[in-house]
C-alpha cells in the first residue's frame, strides 16, 4: 500500500469520528434534559399534593372558626334569654307594686286589690243605660274593662254572674274565670260618663260561688 492510500484512510477515519462527536455530546445533553425535566415534574406534583399535616391543620384551624361561632351565638342566646327575664321579672314587681291592698267583701275572698285602672273608652253617646243582656255595645265595653283588668280576653272568658252594685245602675259586679280553669274573679265596675266601664277592685275568690 502506498503513502498516499495510507493517507486516504486517515483522513477518512478522522472525518468518521468529528462527525460521531456531535452526535454524542447531543445525546448526552438530551439525556441530561431529560432528567432535569423529570426532576422538575416530581418536584411540582410533591408541592401540590396536601400533606396529612397541612390538612390536620386546616380542620383544627375550621373546627375553632366553628366553635367560635357556637360560642357567640350560645352567649347570644344567653344574653337574649337573660334579658327576657329581667324584663318579665321587671313586669311582675312593677304590677305589685301597682297593685294597693283592697278590703275583701266576704269570707270566700283570698286576694282582694286594687289598681289604678283606666277607663276603656266607649262608642255610646246620649244618657246612659247599663243593660246586663249579652252582644250589645254596654254589655261588650263592660267585659272589655272587666277582662282587663284580670288579663283574660273578654271574648273567650267566661261570666258566671254580672249584677247591679248600685249608683243608678252604673256600679256592677261581675264572676268571670277563663275557660276550664279554676281560679275565678270577682270584679267590681264604674261607668265613667263619657269615658266607658272602668274596673274599681278585683277580688280573687277560694271557690267559684257562682258555679252552678
Amino acid at each position: 500500500m502506498s503513502m498516499a492510500d495510507d493517507n486516504q484512510d486517515f483522513s477518512r477515519l478522522n472525518n468518521r469520528n468529528r462527525r460521531r462527536k456531535p452526535r454524542k455530546w447531543l445525546s448526552l445533553v438530551l439525556a441530561i434534559a431529560g432528567v432535569a425535566l423529570v426532576v422538575v415534574l416530581l418536584v411540582a406534583v410533591l408541592n401540590d399534593k396536601p400533606t396529612m399535616e397541612n390538612q390536620t391543620a386546616d380542620e383544627q384551624n375550621q373546627k375553632s372558626i366553628a366553635e367560635q361561632l357556637q360560642g357567640n351565638n350560645d352567649s347570644s342566646n344567653g344574653e337574649d334569654t337573660e334579658q327576657a327575664d329581667e324584663e318579665k321579672q321587671d313586669d311582675d314587681e312593677k304590677e305589685k307594686e301597682d297593685k294597693k291592698e283592697a278590703e275583701p267583701s266576704d269570707d270566700n275572698v283570698k286576694e282582694a286589690y286594687s289598681k289604678d285602672w283606666e277607663p276603656v273608652g266607649t262608642d255610646q253617646s246620649g244618657t246612659h243605660t247599663t243593660t246586663f243582656e249579652k252582644g250589645t255595645q254596654d254589655w261588650n265595653e263592660m267585659m272589655q274593662a272587666v277582662g282587663g283588668a284580670v288579663g283574660l280576653d273578654p271574648t273567650s272568658m267566661t261570666a258566671w254572674w254580672v249584677e247591679n252594685n248600685g249608683n243608678g245602675g252604673n256600679d256592677v259586679i261581675a264572676t268571670v274565670s277563663a275557660p276550664d280553669a279554676d281560679e275565678t274573679f270577682r270584679v267590681f265596675a264604674s261607668w265613667v260618663e263619657g269615658e266607658g266601664w272602668q274596673a274599681t277592685k278585683v277580688e280573687v275568690l277560694k271557690e267559684n260561688d257562682r258555679k252552678s
